[in-house]
């Protein structure tokens, strides 16, 4: 009877246990995977015309896809490192004088993760690469940055200008990747 009760003691205090890998795994969970970009709004008082259609809007996003040439937005994050991709577009002739040629564009906005652990619990913290940007973790498997750009807009078939503004984009992972 002495072995039984030392063996549910045993087991009892087993199950107390807090597991520092399985607390830093849920942590991560709420984060890691690839993302795309619902949504970009541009947040400055005037609208935006990058293509130089007449059609100004405040849906940054709507606005860079109607540039067709160049490369998709791609963002991933891993337990220890994410990268955002941050849009943005490049007048390819700038440099030369010749017609304007507008291209997508993305910078990475790398930021590094640990799960912090206290008690049974654990979060997330970030060292972000500047203080003018604003990160959030706002959900499981979402994430926002608001951060400043610049961008060639057109401004007549014969030229485009240099334009700089803030941009508040909202990401939403597509796909869980596990470590």
């Amino acid at each position: 009877m002495k072995r039984f009760a030392i063996l549910v003691l045993c087991l009892m205090a087993s199950c107390e246990k807090v597991w520092i890998e399985d607390l830093q795994e849920r942590a991560y969970d709420t984060i890691r995977g690839e993302y795309e970009i619902e949504s970009i709004v541009w947040e400055e008082s005037e609208p935006i015309d990058i293509d130089g259609d007449g059609e100004a809007s405040f849906d940054y996003l709507a606005e860079w896809n109607k540039i067709y040439s160049g490369s998709p937005s791609y963002s991933i994050v891993s337990n220890e490192v994410g990268s955002l991709g941050i849009p943005y577009v490049v007048d390819q002739n700038a440099e030369y004088g010749g017609y304007p040629n507008l291209s997508r564009w993305n910078d990475d906005y790398r930021f590094q993760i640990k799960a912090v652990i206290e008690e049974n619990d654990s979060h997330l913290e970030f060292k972000l690469p500047d203080e003018e940007s604003e990160f959030t973790h706002s959900g499981y498997g979402e994430l926002t940055l608001r951060t400043k750009v610049t961008l060639d807009v057109l401004v007549s078939e014969e030229k485009s200008q240099k334009v700089s503004g803030t941009i508040f984009i909202k990401y939403i992972r597509t796909r869980y990747r596990s470590k």
